[in-house]
């Protein structure tokens, strides 16, 4: 998995995981695991772009570098 995707599946997963876990508190049925993997999912896309948002708003600066090889803050 490419570096730069990692810290954004984690992101997922974590929403994923909570909201399942939430989800199977409330209501265990075997029938409704189906709709608990979609509520899970739709929780981690949530979360993704939650994470997503922050982490330009907040996160470090992009530093791009022009053709005489100086950073160039973004």
């Amino acid at each position: 998995m490419p570096r730069l995707l990692r810290p954004y599946v984690n992101a997922f997963l974590l929403g994923f995981i909570a909201t399942f876990i939430a989800f199977l508190f409330v209501r265990f049925n075997a029938s409704d695991v189906v709709l608990g993997v979609v509520i899970g999912a739709v929780g981690g896309v949530l979360v993704l772009v939650g994470y997503g948002y922050l982490n330009r708003k907040f996160g470090t600066p992009e530093v791009l570098y022009d053709k005489d090889g100086n950073p160039v803050r973004r």
